[in-house]
């Protein structure tokens, strides 16, 4: 696989950003440009950066084996929202980034070619990008994703509370809130969107996880909810990231 590191100018984040891409290389093109092939926009948690899944698990591995297109920007701390030290990180990963993408490499914006998965704060940003824009993606996968922010709002934590402060005042009214996974779930009535789920048994964000799929089961929309004994760690996410790709989007 051929890797590229895009330095760019983004206007959503008013500065220079960093955004890993992987794709197939000059021996495994057969002809197929990069507007025809899949594309996993493939987003990390809270203490990474884009080159996490490279690093940590075999993602380069599966890409190969699917020919697919791997897109993973950074974005810090953000929790993937907007107007965080006046940056939209939202809108730079659901709309800047796409088309720019588009513009520049030829990705494809039909919505059965592209696909957006994340692990822990990158499994609540993917899970807000897919149910806000049902339109744009295919698949969603949330490996032990933050999916409900009630549980958070709850427990007054220190570090919530100084750090993510915009996060706890939304969850004030949860069942209203946008930045809520949970609250979003009516969007994917009647969408083409394919939901997978999954978190360790032993995982602190598991409460946010079985809030979510119960009220997922409740509004009857189809969904994939995998609980196993694992806790917040790569070998846990890398095999369901295998998981992901496999059900999805396997040549």
């Amino acid at each position: 696989m051929a890797l590229a590191l895009v330095d760019f100018v983004s206007k959503e984040l008013q500065m220079n950003t960093l955004v890993t891409v992987c794709f197939p290389d000059s021996v495994r093109t057969n002809g197929v440009p990069l507007s025809e092939r899949k594309v996993l926009w493939l987003l990390h948690g809270l203490s990474d950066d884009g080159t996490a899944w490279l690093r940590n698990a075999k993602i380069e591995l599966y890409a190969r084996e699917n020919d697919l297109v791997l897109v993973m920007p950074s974005v810090g701390r953000s929790m993937y929202c907007d107007q965080v030290l006046g940056q939209n990180y939202f809108s730079f990963i659901t709309k800047e980034l796409p088309d720019y993408f588009s513009c520049v490499f030829g990705l494809s914006g039909k919505r059965e070619q592209n696909f957006i998965a994340g692990l822990s704060m990158g499994g609540f940003g993917a899970m807000r990008a897919a149910l806000t824009c049902p339109e744009r993606y295919a698949a969603v996968g949330s490996f032990s994703g933050i999916l409900d922010l009630t549980p958070l709002a709850l427990s007054r934590q220190e570090q919530w509370e100084r750090e993510f402060p915009f996060l706890l005042k939304d969850a004030e009214d949860p069942e209203n809130s946008p930045l809520n996974p949970k609250a979003l779930l009516p969007r994917a009535q009647g969408k083409e969107l394919s939901i997978y789920v999954a978190c360790g048994l032993q995982d602190d964000l598991l409460i946010t996880n079985e809030r979510f799929c119960a009220r997922a089961k409740e509004l009857n929309i189809p969904h994939t909810y995998v609980t196993e004994n694992g806790s917040h760690e790569w070998n846990f996410w890398d095999r369901h990231l295998e998981r992901f790709i496999s059900l999805y989007m396997k040549k």
